[in-house]
Order: structure tokens, then C-alpha cells, then sequence
């Protein structure tokens, strides 16, 4: 911007110095063709620096149909939201984008590329040193030599064992712990750089179904400068603030997911068809997939027969469940059925999410734009458009002095 300012408010100043200099001479030819293209320079780009500043200020004090922009503070932030809440970010947009993504291959992706595998081994460790640390040795053994069908056990059910843990964690506040690993986890998840790369092919998206033969809108975003990058980072940081916020156990998410695990073992209990439905699933995705069963059993058995753990056994215990989730995760990437299955779980779950929570995102945006003053909406406009804007006190100086002199040479002659 200060660079067209200045070419603008250097050629006023030469066509005004123009004007006094040739206005002596008016009477003759030449000088009345310069005093004519001069004059008209002069009005038409002093005209136009009214009309700029106009928008932003009140030039010379005059009230009257000036400071347009800060007058029509809230007419503007009204358009924004509503621009970006019904047609950038509107919700058959945000399903659209997330129809065309590969959530399983995503998760894959960063499980194999970005140190997911660790990150996840990370968190099963915490959770067993915690767990080892608090539990009884002979509930938890008893309870795995029920559970776990090896050495030719007959298949018992799982459901009243899976309740009495769920019961046990939440009477013991462990679930609250979990929440607070999980959510520590996903925020170096969000820190991610892969995140901000994703963010910014979905933005970019967006931003091509929204800008398709829509040149006001093309050149709205060209002005604003919405950038990819810029966008995709404010996202993340949104993100970060969220997650941090959900470290108080009063949130209204942590409120939902508490309720949701209530709800969870309310149905264990009461729907049997649903309970048939987890049996299964466990059975056959997990413990008769995986032969988990038998690591958990045996070494959990080993383990509880000693007085203290050692830290070196434990190790080694880990050792033999993360094999079995690296084996989990190589058979996932392999099996499309269960890679379908996922994708349509975790879509059906974001799509319902986004239809929940889809207006807050005016909230958001309204709340955003609030805390700009009128001093700083007007400096923020002005970094982004002013430069342009400063184009047109040029083209008023150089159209007018064209102008004038044609209208110089028609009345000299005719």
C-alpha cells in the first residue's frame, strides 16, 4: 500500500505544481493544453483521494457519507459470516470434501509415516503403568481367564466382564485419565505439519467449488487473500484451543463423551442384540484375529504371580502386544472390507457431528470479527486492498489529465 501512496500522492502534488506554473500561461496554446490537462489531473485525483479516504476516514472532518467501512461495521461482519457460514464452509460443502477423502488411508498414512505406531504404543504403555499400578492382581487375572478363549476354553461372553471394567473405571475416575491421555496425544497430533498440509488441500478444495464461475467471488478472495496456508494454520491453532480446553472435566465435549460411555453400558446391559453385536465383533476382530488373548493372559498371569513389578518384565510383556498391534495395523492396511467399514463408521460420525455443530461456526466467526475495533478492521482492510485502492488515485490523475486536455483541444477549435 505505501508504495502506490506514494507514487499517488507524488503525482497530485506534480500535476497541482503543473497547474500553478502553467495557468500564467493559459492564454497562449500550449500553455492553456497544460493548464487544461493539469486541472483536470488535479480535480480528478484529488477527487478520487476523497473517495478513498472516504471509505476509511473522515477527510477535511466532513461527516457526511464518510468512514463508510467503520459505519457499516456490523452490515460487513453480518455478509462474513453469512458468506462464509452458508457458502464457503456450508455443510454439503464440508460432506462433500470429506465423501472424496480416504479417512482409513489417512490414518494408515500417518500411522506407518508419522510416527503414529509410536504415539499409540506411547499412550498403551502409560495406560498400563497406570493400570498395573492400581488394579488388584487377582481380579484382573480372573477376569482374562474367563474372558480369553485359549487352551481350548469354550467362548464365554465378554459383555458382563466388559461392563464391570467400563463400571470400574468410571467409579474410579480412571476413564477422566484416559480422556487426558487421549487428548494430550491429540494435541501433538494437531501440532502436526501433515495436519496443516491436509488442512490446506481441503481449504484449497473448498475454495475451488466455491470460487467456480463466481468472479466476484474470485476476486473477494484475491482481495482478502485468503491463503491456504494462513487458513490451515488458524484452523490448527483453533484446534489446539479446543483440545486444551477440553482438559477441564466440565466441558461440554468431555460432558458428551462421559454421557455417551453411560449411555454405552446402559444399552451393554439391556439391548441383547446389541450385546451379541460386541461379542462378536471382539471375537472375531480381535481376539481370534490376533490370538491376543494369550499374550494378555499368560503374561498378565506371569506378571501378577511376583510380588513387584519389574520394569524390565513389563517391557517385555509391552513388547508382545505391540507386535500384535503392528500385526493389527499391517492386516488393516490389506483388508478394504474393514478399511470400507471404518471409513463409512468415521464418516457417519463426522457428518453427524458437522450437522450438530454446523452453526457454530458463524459463532465463531461473528465471535472472531468482534474482537476487531474499528481502528483495526480499518487497518486490516487497508493492508489487504489499500495498495489497489491507491491504483485508483492514479488512474483518476492520468484519465483526467488525458480528459482535459481532449476537452482543451475540442473547445480550442470548435
Amino acid at each position: 500500500m505505501v508504495a502506490n501512496n506514494y507514487k499517488a500522492t507524488c503525482i497530485l502534488g506534480v500535476v497541482s505544481l503543473g497547474f500553478l506554473i502553467s495557468y500564467p500561461l493559459q492564454h497562449t496554446f500550449i500553455g492553456g493544453l497544460f493548464t487544461g490537462g493539469f486541472g483536470a489531473a488535479m480535480i480528478g485525483g484529488l477527487a478520487d483521494w476523497f473517495a478513498v479516504s472516504a471509505l476509511f476516514r473522515r477527510p477535511l472532518g466532513i461527516p457526511f457519507r464518510t468512514a463508510i467501512i467503520p459505519r457499516n461495521r456490523e452490515r460487513i461482519f453480518k455478509a462474513l459470516v453469512e458468506m462464509v457460514e452458508n457458502e464457503i464452509l456450508m455443510k454439503e460443502n464440508i460432506k462433500t470434501q470429506l465423501e472424496n477423502y480416504n479417512v482409513s488411508g489417512i490414518l494408515i498414512h500417518f500411522m506407518v509415516e508419522h510416527r503414529g505406531k509410536s504415539y499409540l504404543k506411547k499412550i498403551l504403555y502409560r495406560f498400563l503403568q497406570d493400570m498395573l499400578a492400581q488394579i488388584k492382581p487377582e481380579e484382573i487375572a480372573a477376569i482374562i481367564d474367563n474372558v480369553v478363549p485359549y487352551n481350548n476354553k469354550e467362548k464365554v461372553k465378554i459383555s458382563p466382564y466388559m461392563i464391570d471394567i467400563l463400571e470400574w473405571l468410571i467409579k474410579n475416575g480412571y476413564h477422566e485419565k484416559i480422556i487426558d491421555m487421549m487428548i494430550n496425544e491429540l494435541i501433538i497430533v494437531a501440532k502436526n505439519k501433515q495436519l496443516k498440509h491436509l488442512l490446506s488441500e481441503v481449504f484449497i478444495d473448498i475454495r475451488e467449488n466455491y470460487e467456480r464461475g463466481m468472479n466476484r467471488r474470485k476476486i473477494f478472495n484475491r482481495l482478502m487473500n485468503l491463503s491456504p496456508k494462513q487458513v490451515a494454520s488458524e484452523a490448527q491453532q483453533a484446534l489446539e484451543v479446543i483440545l486444551s480446553e477440553m482438559k477441564d472435566t466440565d466441558h461440554s465435549i468431555r460432558k458428551q463423551i462421559n454421557a455417551w460411555l453411560n449411555d454405552f453400558i446402559i444399552k451393554l446391559k439391556t439391548n441383547e442384540r446389541f450385546q451379541q453385536s460386541i461379542e462378536d465383533w471382539v471375537q472375531e476382530k480381535i481376539l481370534r484375529k490376533l490370538n491376543l488373548g494369550n499374550y494378555v493372559a499368560q503374561g498378565m498371569v506371569t506378571l501378577y504371580g511376583k510380588e513387584a513389578v519389574d520394569h524390565k518384565q513389563m517391557i517385555r510383556w509391552l513388547a508382545l502386544i505391540t507386535d500384535q498391534i503392528d500385526k493389527l495395523i499391517a492386516d488393516f492396511e490389506t483388508d478394504t472390507e474393514r478399511r470400507a467399514e471404518l471409513d463409512l463408521y468415521i464418516k457417519t460420525i463426522l457428518s453427524g457431528w458437522i450437522d450438530t455443530h454446523h452453526g457454530k461456526i458463524g459463532m465463531i466467526v461473528k465471535d472472531s470479527l468482534n474482537e476487531f475495533t474499528n481502528d483495526r478492521l480499518v487497518n486490516f482492510i487497508e493492508n489487504k486492498v489499500g495498495n489497489d485502492l491507491q491504483m485508483i488515485r492514479i488512474n483518476g490523475s492520468v484519465v483526467g489529465g488525458l480528459v482535459g486536455m481532449v476537452i482543451y483541444l475540442l473547445t480550442f477549435w470548435f
